[in-house]
């Protein structure tokens, strides 16, 4: 039987521009291709989980524009239960630049996902409550997150967050945490310690002492650094993809990362499969291509 995860977080519209590079202040340039793509943290990683073979629900909220009735059909296109997302306002869009060197800059409008509430969240009790994994990012407000970690905690469903965009986070809520994916910028605010790798370890430190289980920090090009409760540590290298574009790859880490852990791989394996999918993702435009079924999690394993 497949895993159950639920998703509550952000669903945008993406409008990705293509320049020769990310324009400066001040500065007028052309560019040379434009694209519209589904996005959005949340839905990044509920299509990414739900492609590799996971049991997804959504919980969010999309404008009553077209926009918002596309990006609910776009997630019904792979499976992933819509019946908690609300149609209210507008809907959030991206204003991405995206490189000739696959760099990109993002201008994030929130519409509909910043009218998500803790009163909604209630309202999807039962579908976290029965779920393996409750799968967070930080594009929703967040009284609303906190409620659904609350919710998942006491029902003894794991929980995941990617800290992302960054921002404070109790210690309250970082103790109910099972696995925190920061990357170099978000683990430096939630540490309080800038970000070196030398000092990688005393910084995941610092939240594994406040109830953290798993911190996995994302280092780009670099690969990720692991550190657990019982003290487990180490580096993981990433295969040496020639990106097109880097839009979402973090998401696709985080979805591959969840499906593979519910499946029951150990965690280094489990971060090497997520690494593999991210790394696909970068070579393809947009946030949220079809990955081809090799790299379904079962299949990715025979």
């Amino acid at each position: 039987m497949s895993k159950r995860i639920v998703v509550v977080g952000s669903i945008n519209i993406d409008l990705v521009y293509e320049v020769p590079s990310i324009v400066k202040e001040g500065q007028t340039i052309q560019t040379t291709d434009h694209h519209l793509f589904f996005g959005g943290k949340g839905s990044n990683q509920a299509m990414t989980a739900a492609q590799l073979g996971a049991d997804v629900a959504f919980v969010g909220s999309v404008g009553e524009d077209g926009y918002g009735q596309q990006a609910i059909f776009n997630l019904e296109g792979q499976h992933v239960d819509t019946t908690y997302i609300h149609q209210q306002g507008l809907t959030g869009q991206a204003i991405i630049q995206l490189s000739h060197t696959a760099e990109n800059s993002i201008l994030l409008y929130p519409g509909a996902n910043f009218n998500v509430t803790p009163a909604q969240i209630d309202e999807a009790s039962d579908v976290i409550e029965r779920s393996d994994m409750l799968l967070l990012q930080l594009e929703i407000p967040l009284p609303a997150i906190e409620r659904a970690i609350d919710i998942a905690y006491a029902s003894n469903t794991q929980i995941f967050l990617n800290p992302a965009p960054s921002q404070p986070l109790s210690d309250d809520m970082l103790m109910k945490i099972d696995y925190l994916t920061p990357n170099c910028t978000e683990l430096e605010s939630l540490s309080g310690i800038p970000f070196d790798e030398d000092n990688l370890s005393e910084a995941c430190e610092i939240l594994i002492n406040k109830g953290v289980g798993c911190v996995i920090v994302t280092l780009g090009k670099k690969g990720s650094y692991y550190f657990t409760r019982n003290g487990q540590q180490g580096y993981l290298s990433s295969n040496k993809m020639r990106p097109v574009d880097t839009t979402g790859a973090g998401d696709a880490f985080s979805g591959a990362l969840a499906v593979a852990l519910l499946n029951g791989a150990e965690l280094e394996e489990a971060i090497h499969y997520a690494s593999d999918v991210a790394g696909y993702v970068v070579t393809q435009k947009g946030a949220q291509p079809e990955i081809p079924s090799s790299y379904r999690y079962l299949a990715h394993q025979l």
